[in-house]
């Protein structure tokens, strides 16, 4: 009888290890900052340029970044914020492409970068390569 019911709690306890789900995302302690990433647009004498059309957009995900929490123009007319920590699920944590778009309207030339730039579960999102500033002729 004891053998029977020792396997059955044997049994109980293998059965219940096998349907807990783990956490999607495991964080380890973060700090309190809020990241951002963004570019600022320069016309060819280094002057801040305050662009018309801008477009992010993810490539993986085929859909618009809205950057989270932020009004533009911000702090400079000429910098557009691209995503924010409030945007980190939008983006992988191995990071992804985002094509970016704008025009400056006193020329009408159109430029287009692409900037990778991770999420998923990290603390903060991080831009992993891409431009800081993209320059009109």
């Amino acid at each position: 009888m004891k053998k029977i019911l020792l396997s059955l709690l044997i049994i109980s306890s293998i059965a219940c290890n096998k349907t807990q789900q783990k956490p999607a995302c495991s964080l380890g302690i973060c700090t309190a900052i809020y990241a951002t990433i963004g570019v600022k647009f320069l016309d060819s004498k280094g002057a801040g340029v305050v662009v018309t059309n801008f477009t992010a957009k993810n490539l993986r995900s085929d859909s618009l970044i809205v950057a989270a929490g932020v009004t533009d123009p911000g702090f400079s007319p000429s910098y557009k914020t691209i995503a924010t920590d409030g945007n980190k699920a939008q983006f992988s944590a191995e990071g992804d492409n985002v094509q970016i778009s704008a025009t400056d309207p006193d020329t009408h030339q159109t430029k287009t970068a692409t900037l990778k730039i991770a999420g998923g579960c990290t603390c903060h999102i991080n831009k992993i390569s891409g431009p800081d500033t993209i320059t009109f002729n």
